[in-house]
């Protein structure tokens, strides 16, 4: 009985699709995410908690928000956060279109002719002949790698996006620091201002004192001496609030604005409370978490489609030609079907697999560790304005009796009763607490802001990642978005 005459082909390529089949099945590890059920000392939740979407409008701060509105929309860093999103979205589009048919059509017009240039006989004439072909070729996604390609490029794309948020979100906060920066600062000229105004009365008391023969000339001296020193200290607050203003300017995308239009208020008012809030909300708030974990999905990705790579890949190949000439046209076409499979390049393969398996590895252990230093950084940062908020109530208690005492003692040294060293050590002692009270309010402004930060405020988590992100003013792009 004779063989059918492709069964030995079909065997063959059976034998190599079994070949193929042998490609090794790389497991990676479940991150180990775990935490706790919520932070070890939640702070208290007011009425007023600030609400993480857009938390800067939990201050109640029309300047605050302000300046943010116009950092997001003009400054530099979100006009660049929204170029590198357009690249991501063409650079997802790019990666998409590799999976899609491929072919190209090509055409050919020719002119030919001729002429006897000596001898005898018949000169030949000439003709015009035209050519169109198109050989398509399409992969057949038999075992799924196309779409895992496509898959990565949406795991990637979003991975973008928010990186475009969390760098939006940064700026929110950069531009609250730098306000309260400011304000701390107008806070401390203010106040050197009035304590130049304090050494100037005592240094006016002290040359009385001294032309009366009450008090000594050292004495005067040194109220001189402590009249300079403040005088130098106005001067160099000054020069810093100056300074911070033109740096928040520039945050914000303006500039070439004067520091002078730009008012800072001599004040620093209390934070709002921080919304209550558990560590497995997290997950879904940190932008930078959840990142890791598309990087995560991004990679297994890549091993699946290096696991595929191994085996054979089938591919329908049309074509068509199209001939015309003087003397009529002819049109050809064909269907042929193709198979590749990588026999000698399985060694190369391979070792691109256990690539991929090695950084996907890393990716498990960078998603844990994305997990745990949100954590660590949340609960800190709530522990730290826990904390400030019970501090500033001593302190306002400790600078309350200090300026008490120094009160006592200028009106005692204006009566003759309290000598200048008692005096300078009242004045010292409530200066300190005064700095100190006003370091405290900027710090818990300041902690709270990177509160907010570490809890993942800034941004909705529910926003659709593939959609189109917002567009600058100042950023308007040079060509069209395809969709």
């Amino acid at each position: 009985m004779a063989r059918p005459r492709y069964l030995v082909p079909v065997l063959f390529a059976v034998g190599l699709v079994v070949l193929a089949g042998c490609a090794p099945t790389v497991h990676l590890p479940s991150p180990d995410t775990h935490l706790p059920t919520g932070f070890e000392k939640p702070a208290p939740v007011a009425a007023d908690a600030v609400v993480l979407d857009r938390w800067w409008n939990g201050f109640d701060d029309p300047q605050l928000t302000g300046l943010i509105a116009t950092a997001l929309d003009r400054s530099t860093t979100a006009r660049l956060a929204y170029a590198r999103i357009v690249e991501a979205r063409a650079t997802r589009r790019q990666s998409r279109a590799t999976t899609l048919p491929t072919g190209s059509l090509s055409a050919t017009a020719t002119e030919q002719g001729s002429e006897r240039l000596w001898g005898n006989g018949l000169s030949q004439g000439g003709g015009e002949a035209y050519q169109a072909t198109f050989y398509p070729s399409w992969e057949i996604d038999l075992f799924g790698r196309l779409g895992a390609i496509r898959e990565r490029a949406d795991l990637d794309y979003r991975a973008a996006a928010l990186d475009f948020h969390g760098a939006r979100l940064a700026l929110a906060g950069d531009v609250a620091a730098a306000l309260f920066q400011a304000r701390f600062l107008a806070v401390q000229l203010a106040n050197a201002r009035d304590t130049l105004g304090i050494a100037r009365d005592l240094a006016r008391t002290g040359e009385l004192g001294r032309a009366r023969g009450l008090t000594s000339g050292q004495d005067a001296a040194r109220l001189q001496a402590d009249l300079a020193s403040g005088e130098g200290e106005v001067i160099r607050l000054e020069a810093e609030l100056r300074a911070a203003k033109r740096s928040l300017l520039i945050l914000i995308g303006d500039p070439a604005a004067a520091t002078d239009t730009l008012a800072i208020e001599a004040a620093l008012a209390p934070p709002p409370t921080l919304p209550e809030t558990t560590p497995g909300l997290l997950l879904a708030r940190r932008t930078d978490v959840r990142r890791a974990e598309l990087a995560l999905a991004s990679a297994a990705r890549t091993i699946e489609i290096d696991r595929l790579a191994l085996f054979p890949r089938f591919s329908i190949q049309p074509g068509a030609v199209l001939n015309a000439t003087d003397a009529g046209g002819t049109g050809l076409w064909s269907l042929a079907a193709g198979m590749t499979l990588p026999i000698l390049d399985r060694a190369r393969l391979l070792a691109s697999l256990r690539i991929s398996e090695a950084r996907g590895q890393q990716a498990v252990i960078s998603y844990e560790r994305a997990v745990q230093a949100a954590f660590g950084e949340a609960e800190n940062a709530t522990t730290r304005v826990e904390a400030g908020r019970r501090r500033i109530v001593q302190l306002v208690r400790a600078t309350d009796e200090a300026r008490f005492a120094f009160d006592a003692a200028r009106r005692g040294y204006a009566a003759g009763l309290t000598d200048l060293t008692t005096l300078l050590q009242a004045q010292r002692v409530w200066l300190q607490n005064l700095a100190t009270l006003n370091a405290a309010r900027f710090g818990l402004l300041s902690d709270t802001v990177t509160a907010v930060r570490a809890l993942g405020g800034g941004w909705d988590p529910q926003t659709d990642l593939g959609a189109q992100a917002p567009l600058p003013s100042s950023s308007a792009p040079t060509t069209p978005e395809a969709p």
